[in-house]
């Protein structure tokens, strides 16, 4: 019996290292790809500017007139901040590829998870975890859990859960210039290329015709094979060049097609680089780990109330009174560093706010032909939309964005989602929110107190799962 123990034993450890092994190999293969792009990347800046053109690069840099053009230097940050935000989107080749090392795993893993009835206890993680599963099966969405903390290593889409209501999500593809799109030459120059991405942008917002606009929209028809009028550039940003749109109302049929849609990207692209996906737009990973125990709290105090904000600034942070608060790892998660949430009542904090996770539909609007995500309130806890009949004068008040609300009692009341599980102790249903921070220095502040907006999805970052008993 000892000798078989043993044996097992063995058996197990040769297992678990031929495990180790194969992460490692996996793990090799990711940065090598990721030094190949970088290496790819430079290759292409390299080329942009040749020696003969670093007079003319010279002459166009001082050239900028902040006067005319704005604020160079917040022209910069604001490029950094779109390509940071967009390059943690994961490739389609990697999403794709179900051979790659993690996914069967994950599947084993979150079968093991969910199998069983969860206790029905709030403060048990399974029981977030099945309920996550059926906030996102109420989508059509499927999911998978893993833990990094055992060698797990998918892309962990928790940073995202702000963004749940969304239903467009969009595709990233990156080009290493502009050059042969429409009459564009390619630009030379960083600040050329700034210019260039800027112009864009104002002709997408203002629904004017641009040429490239017009070619890359008739290129990315023929790559997802179907009309233009189904395709949204929603924006383009600098370092290399890089596109962002959406397949409107297509999401199911645009993730079907995913398998060989990056080979007909790089078909009709000759810039091609790569492309990327939203995180929740295909059977998007949670890391299980993600719940961070120090984040953890239940909130019993109905009256508890802080100041949170830039000095001179602040606002007030409504504790959410008989909720459970999982914490999620987010702390050292963002490059520029953890004052936006810790520690607490640091004057480099965000606001607190709180994001409902209901959902509503283009056709509520009264006008499904548009763009759901121009009259789409992505929150919720729009009560003034709802109690209106979603009306589009309503959503245009308060503009396009991420919506949320200071006060934690505003969207629970009838726009929050509710869950309904099997549980260990018969039927329960659960109430289910996010707590999130929100940028003071882009947050719209609307005529209702209750009501904020974050113009853009990198302006509000979830940083716990709220979680009440009905």
């Amino acid at each position: 019996e000892k000798q078989v123990v043993e044996e097992q034993a063995i058996e197990e450890q040769a297992v678990e290292e031929q495990v180790i092994e194969e992460q490692v190999v996996e793990e090799q293969v990711i940065e090598e790809r990721v030094i190949e792009e970088r290496v790819v990347e430079e290759q292409v800046t390299e080329e942009q500017i040749p020696e003969e053109r670093v007079v003319e690069k010279e002459s166009e840099d001082a050239d900028w007139d902040e006067n005319k053009e704005g604020s160079l230097e917040l022209a910069k940050k604001k490029q950094a901040e779109l390509k940071t935000y967009y390059d943690e989107f994961p490739s389609i080749d990697d999403i794709i590829d179900e051979t790659r090392f993690g996914i069967r795993e994950a599947k084993e893993f979150t079968e093991s998870i969910l199998h069983d009835l969860p206790s029905g206890e709030i403060s048990e993680r399974t029981t977030a975890c099945h309920i996550l599963k059926s906030l996102l099966e109420s989508r059509n969405t499927s999911c998978l859990f893993f833990d990094s903390t055992h060698g797990g290593n998918l892309h962990d889409a928790s940073g995202h859960l702000a963004e749940l209501n969304l239903e467009d999500r969009p595709f990233v593809l990156k080009l290493s210039s502009s050059e042969g799109l429409g009459d564009s030459m390619g630009q030379k120059t960083e600040h050329g290329t700034i210019r260039f991405v800027q112009a864009l942008n104002k002709t997408i917002e203002q629904e004017q015709y641009h040429s490239v606009i017009e070619d890359i929209l008739g290129r990315l028809s023929k790559a997802h094979g179907i009309e233009k009028q189904y395709i949204c550039v929603k924006i383009v940003f600098a370092g290399t060049f890089s596109v962002v749109y959406t397949v409107n109302d297509l999401a199911n049929y645009a993730v079907k097609s995913l398998s060989t849609v990056a080979q007909k990207l790089k078909d009709q692209f000759q810039q091609y680089l790569g492309a990327k996906i939203h995180p929740l737009l295909f059977r998007p990973a949670f890391d299980i780990s993600f719940f961070d125990k120090q984040g953890n709290k239940t909130f019993t105090n109905p009256n508890q109330t802080h100041q949170v904000g830039p000095p001179e600034k602040t606002k007030t942070y409504i504790s959410p009174d008989g909720w459970t608060r999982y914490g999620l790892k987010v702390l050292g998660k963002y490059q520029d560093g953890n004052a936006w949430l810790h520690p607490f009542r640091d004057p480099g904090n965000w606001y607190r706010a709180f994001h409902g996770t209901g959902r509503v539909k283009a056709v509520d609007f009264g006008n499904d032909n548009q763009s759901f995500e121009e009259q789409y309130a992505p929150v919720d806890a729009v009560a003034s939309i709802f109690e209106s009949g979603f009306r589009p004068a309503r959503k245009i008040a308060h503009g396009n964005g991420v919506y949320c609300s200071p006060n934690p009692k505003f969207p629970e009341n009838g726009y929050v989602a509710t869950v309904e599980l099997d549980t260990q102790k018969g039927k329960k249903k659960f109430k289910c929110m996010l707590q999130v921070a929100v940028n003071p220095d882009t947050v719209r502040f609307t005529m209702d107190k209750d009501i904020w907006v974050a113009p853009n999805p990198q302006d509000i970052r979830p940083y716990g799962v709220l979680i009440k008993e009905v």
